[in-house]
């Protein structure tokens, strides 16, 4: 060919081929859907639940509650709901409106799913480390630092040593002293200020502006 005459090699197949230069034919891999998938739904739910069941994959379902929350004598109000919750919202003001909302809707259910997980292994005034460690890892993610602090106390209350962990968070057969009426408090007073965030779609009220940390961005080269 007039490849050959000029000294060049030939090559059996084009670079971009399913047969490598060595003749095997090479695995195509399973990426799953392109990012620019015709996805026929623009509303960011309907978008969510037709990415999860994308060629035959299952949307999740979510536990029965055994336990319910009771909400009695929880407050109303923005302000009171923030003293007594410690809420520090500073993750939540750097959301969009949009993403802030979705994501609230489904911290709201977890919230109550994961209290009712904690409450259905309740002997006494025990429960097991797993799910009240789960439940702690969940309250701290969005700063609720009231109820993660009653966590810790049951925590500190409790002998880990006959009980090593087997995988992270993990400790068969390790239960925890927990004050229940304070769990509950705390986690209903949240679950409140997150439904209120929620019906107002993602809206912040006025009591979380004073309690954002603001760090300023700058740089200073004065030693320079």
């Amino acid at each position: 060919s007039r490849e050959l005459q000029r000294g060049g090699v030939q090559r059996p197949h084009p670079l971009n081929s399913p047969v490598s230069a060595m003749g095997r034919v090479k695995k195509e891999e399973d990426l799953g859907p392109e990012a620019d998938e015709n996805w026929k739904s623009k509303d960011p739910k309907a978008l969510a639940h037709e990415i999860a069941t994308f060629m035959g994959g299952e949307w999740p379902t979510r536990p029965v509650r055994k336990v319910q929350l009771a909400a009695d004598g929880v407050p109303t109000g923005d302000e009171e709901l923030f003293e007594m919750t410690m809420l520090n919202p500073t993750l939540l003001s750097e959301m969009s409106l949009k993403t802030r909302f979705l994501f609230l809707e489904v911290y709201l259910e977890d919230l109550q799913d994961v209290y009712s997980e904690v409450m259905e292994t309740l002997k006494g005034d025990k429960v097991t480390y797993d799910s009240l460690r789960k439940f702690k890892h969940l309250a701290i993610s969005l700063a609720f630092n009231a109820v993660s602090d009653v966590c810790q106390q049951a925590f500190d209350k409790t002998d880990f040593d006959p009980f090593p962990e087997v995988a992270p968070d993990e400790r068969p057969g390790c239960v925890c002293p927990l004050d229940v009426k304070a769990f509950t408090q705390q986690t209903a007073a949240a679950v409140a200020l997150v439904k209120m965030m929620v019906d107002a779609e993602g809206e912040l009220p006025p009591a979380a502006e004073p309690r954002i940390v603001r760090v300023e961005k700058k740089f200073y080269y004065d030693d320079i």
